[in-house]
């Protein structure tokens, strides 16, 4: 019991980690109008800039996943706060584009760090499992909400002080955090497994292949080849998991009730709630006009429907159990999804409801998921567990911008009608976007009608990512629910 007592506070410790690595997946939804007026990034760089984050973590969380359960989860994550923390210093005084980028990827290999051993940490410091599973909800809401509330704190600080003051919040919070984790947080004894190098290169080339096939690139075969190589890397490091002695990856796991639905439920959930966030940050501010921190406060309805979730969470799952409360969380946001893609995006108060049900939804999908993959695992192999779940996070984060970014991207230039009277430049610049619109329609004629244009055709493309997430969400329901049942008949 002295544990668990004194697990709570140490639990902050963790959360303010977990929440900065979350923040900085959609922080910049609202900063980019502001960076891309300073540093001038072409329209592949601008997606590249928020995307290389949720990209490069997502292939490195399982090998750093389980260097937690080897080398001691406290020094793991001491050092994920270092690198974390310079990386931000490096995002924050970048005098260009390259410099950014390069920033932004060494922040997702610490925020890599980051992510699986606090969630590992939770098996050590809640033995109990109610208590854990209120941790684990913590921790999930903190996660949730962090990705939300990123927008809502970029629009605050970019009003006030430019977009690189969304990267300077990171050191203080980060240096407390340390100082905290080497005074407060128990040392963790060194595995006895040894940590299979070359299972983390198959399994990091891997993700990285498939996600740089899904990512933001123009280059067709190039694309293609790194999906292949991603797909024939995964099938050798599952060749090696199932005949070596200490497996990087326990695929015993999957075989676990609940787990395959769990982790498909994480990666549908954080790539709706990451790319769908950034669609609306730019609809709030383009279409209807508002200013960033007035786009953000929209947004707060998210974070508070996910903060009630994660509240109400533990006690559902203690009385329904995993499987029926993430059907649950399927079923509410597909049907709060569906109001937006009816044409509910015009209407603020259908909007807000939608908002609203897509925040509390995705927290109890979200946390029932999380529950499942952690305890499946036993504690020795938590470190594995937890980063298939982040792996899931990070990759559903850095997908679901370049998906739901590159589909409403294509209905918005095939819906934008071009009034006569535009110049062909014009006219190119106002296909890439409706931000890109406003700079064309200056000087010209036909300005209003241009801009009519191209918000009507901005509306219509968030509408079909809405409609697309909420038909995802539906067979997720579908799905689920058909598992449900058969266990229950078993």
């Amino acid at each position: 019991m002295a544990v668990t007592v004194r697990a709570w506070p140490l639990l902050a410790v963790l959360g303010a980690g977990l929440f900065l690595v979350a923040v900085d997946a959609t922080v910049l939804h609202v900063a980019l109008p502001d960076l891309v007026r300073q540093l001038r990034p072409g329209a592949a760089a601008q997606v590249w800039i928020v995307a290389i984050y949720p990209l490069t973590a997502a292939p490195l969380l399982l090998p750093f996943g389980t260097l937690g359960d080897r080398f001691g989860r406290r020094r793991v994550l001491v050092t994920g706060y270092a690198v974390f923390g310079a990386a931000s210093l490096g995002c924050a005084l970048a005098p260009g584009v390259p410099a950014l980028l390069a920033a932004r990827a060494l922040l997702g290999v610490g925020g890599a760090l980051i992510m699986p051993v606090t969630m590992s940490l939770l098996r050590e410091l809640f033995p109990d499992r109610r208590q854990r599973r209120t941790a684990i909800a913590v921790c999930s809401g903190i996660a949730g909400t962090g990705s939300v509330f990123g927008p809502v704190l970029g629009g605050v600080l970019v009003e006030a002080w430019g977009w690189r003051a969304t990267f300077l919040v990171n050191p203080p919070v980060i240096l407390a955090a340390v100082v905290a984790a080497l005074r407060r947080l128990p040392r963790s004894p060194p595995g006895r497994q040894p940590w299979d190098a070359r299972s983390a290169v198959l399994a990091a080339g891997g993700v990285l292949g498939i996600a740089f096939a899904a990512g933001p690139s123009d280059n067709g075969p190039a694309t293609g080849a790194a999906g292949v190589a991603g797909a024939v890397l995964l099938v050798l490091f599952v060749r090696r998991q199932r005949r070596a002695e200490a497996p990087l990856l326990d695929l015993a796991l999957f075989r676990r009730p609940g787990v395959p639905g769990a982790a498909g439920g994480i990666l549908l959930v954080m790539s709706t709630l990451v790319g769908l966030g950034l669609l609306l940050a730019q609809y709030l501010q383009v279409v209807l006009g508002l200013s960033p921190a007035a786009a953000a406060a929209r947004l707060l309805l998210v974070l508070g429907a996910s903060a009630a979730g994660s509240v109400v969470a533990p006690a559902l799952l203690e009385r329904f159990g995993n499987a029926r409360v993430r059907t649950a969380g399927f079923a509410l946001a597909a049907a709060a999804l569906a109001i937006p893609a009816a044409g509910g995006l015009t209407s603020p108060w259908w909007l807000g409801g939608a908002l609203v049900g897509v925040g509390l939804g995705m927290a109890l999908a979200l946390t029932s998921s999380t529950d499942t993959l952690l305890t499946a695992a036993p504690a020795d192999r938590a470190g594995g567990a937890a980063a298939v779940e982040k792996t899931g996070y990070e990759l559903g984060a850095g997908l679901g911008t370049t998906a739901f970014g590159s589909l409403a991207a294509a209905v918005y230039a095939a819906h934008l009608v071009v009034p006569p009277g535009v110049p062909e430049a014009a006219e190119r610049l106002a296909s890439a976007g409706p931000a890109q619109a406003e700079a064309a329609s200056q000087g010209l004629a036909v300005a209003g009608e241009l801009l009519a244009a191209a918000r009507a055709a901005c509306t219509t493309g968030v509408e079909v990512a809405a409609g697309v997430a909420a038909a995802l969400f539906a067979v997720a329901t579908l799905f689920s629910s058909a598992v449900l049942k058969k266990t229950v008949a078993v």
